[in-house]
């Protein structure tokens, strides 16, 4: 998948909105219609696609373009897919120009109907058609939407009510541990693709260190040096702009699958060694993996400090740096230690309840992952439930509900006062009323 900058632009009262293709491979079982057929044979020939074929498509970006032919509030209250162009039906025809004729186009309405007729018009014109989308029946077949406008409630301070969670990106191959650049951009890891993406603050999406070596979380030390939790040779590395190892051990054994880091002023990093889960019977309860919470000191020795964490996740230090947070994914509460003087951790203590936690069958789980701080220490917390934030002493203020469950998360902007929210292959946004801590890193 090519990484291009989203573009927009604004007509007839409309936002069209222009993004390389993010969709995937054309089935056989969707005919195309040649670019010479004849309209009547075009208009016969449109296949309705089912959840199966619209799951295959969407599972290899880049080679089939998608085209929503509904109104925006629309596609706000019921959801959409990955699109290339949305753009009314009775406009259509005024955007040809946009849309690649290298491959075949898909169209998408509420139901068939109006995808139907504009695949019909499509194919009258060239282009080469695959099918046609009726959303809500995708839906009612157990697919999975996104799109769907999402607002958050008021939080003082935070966020005012009504304000937009706004879809940045989607389609990444895994989106993980973002970490604000000088000049305000996000980079974060899509490590499902060995690499790390920058998103400068308008919006242009490019690659920033490719073959990194399975990158999950990033930091950004007092040098300027870019730091990632590695995960196909486990390990805590500097990865730019001269890589070099910091750490792939402790005690002569390697870390299992190191997830996330966090790095003090001081030059300490704390990081997570969630494992590897094994396999369980079916129907049976989990298995509990071997985890891990390190400290590794300036000096490159590196401390054991826990290995009672069901699931240690993210991590992250308070403004002050005199408290880490630990997130714990199948625990009820976000974890906290006291930092002394020294970068010791001592005073373990549950900090706050995680409205994400639930009992599944297989066992207790919040989801609890990445970890972000804003100025005046207010936590925020990727879990099941979306964004859950917290007051510096623990009270809660309220949860941001997301399109997908969110992973990990930064403050990002030209003043920091963005909060972006990356998982499952997308990024997201919220313009927010606070700012993050002003430091290196996260």
């Amino acid at each position: 998948m090519g990484l291009e900058t989203l573009h927009s632009r604004r007509t007839a009262g409309h936002l069209v909105i222009l993004t390389s293709a993010l969709v995937g491979v054309f089935l056989n079982a969707a005919p195309l219609l040649a670019q010479s057929e004849p309209a009547a044979a075009a208009s016969a020939q449109i296949t309705l696609l089912d959840r199966a074929q619209i799951d295959a498509l969407l599972a290899t970006p880049g080679q089939v373009t998608f085209i929503d032919v509904r109104r925006p509030d629309e596609i706000s209250a019921i959801g959409s897919l990955p699109v290339f162009l949305n753009i009314q039906f009775s406009e259509l025809d005024r955007f040809f120009a946009y849309i690649p004729k290298d491959r075949p186009v898909v169209t998408l309405s509420n139901h068939a109907g109006r995808a139907g007729r504009a695949a019909t018009l499509l194919a009258q014109h060239g282009f080469e058609v695959a099918g046609a989308v009726g959303v809500q029946d995708y839906q009612e077949q157990g697919g999975s939407l996104y799109g769907r406008r999402f607002d958050t409630p008021e939080i003082a301070g935070v966020v005012a009510a009504g304000t937009r969670v706004e879809v940045v990106r989607e389609g990444f191959v895994a989106t993980e541990g973002p970490v604000v650049l000088d000049d305000g951009a996000l980079a974060f890891t899509e490590n499902g693709a060995n690499r790390v993406v920058r998103i400068g603050v308008d919006g242009a999406v490019s690659t920033l260190v490719p073959e990194a070596g399975g990158p999950n979380a990033l930091a950004i030390n007092a040098q300027g040096e870019l730091l990632a939790v590695q995960t196909t040779s486990p390990a805590i590395a500097v990865i730019a702009p001269q890589p070099r190892v910091l750490t792939a051990a402790y005690e002569g054994r390697a870390f299992n699958r190191i997830n996330d880091l966090a790095l003090a002023r001081s030059g300490h990093i704390y990081f997570t060694d969630p494992g590897v889960v094994p396999q369980s019977p079916p129907g049976q309860p989990r298995i509990q993996p071997a985890t891990a919470l390190y400290q590794l000191d300036p000096g490159g020795s590196v401390r054991l400090i826990a290995t009672d964490i069901a699931r240690p996740n993210g991590v992250a230090l308070s403004p002050d740096e005199r408290t880490l947070y630990v997130a714990d994914s199948w625990g009820h509460h976000l974890l906290a230690y006291t930092v002394g003087a020294d970068g010791s951790l001592s005073g373990r203590r549950a900090f706050a309840p995680l409205a994400g936690f639930a009992q599944l069958p297989e066992g207790p789980t919040s989801g609890a992952d990445g970890i972000a701080v804003d100025a005046q220490g207010r936590v925020y917390v990727a879990t099941r439930a979306g964004i859950e934030i917290f007051a510096a002493d623990g009270e809660t203020l309220g949860v941001i509900a997301l399109p997908k469950q969110p992973q990990n998360l930064a403050f990002a902007g030209e003043d920091r006062s963005v909060l972006y929210a990356v998982g499952r292959g997308s990024v997201f946004r919220i313009p927010t009323q606070t700012r993050g801590i002003d430091r290196p890193g996260k």
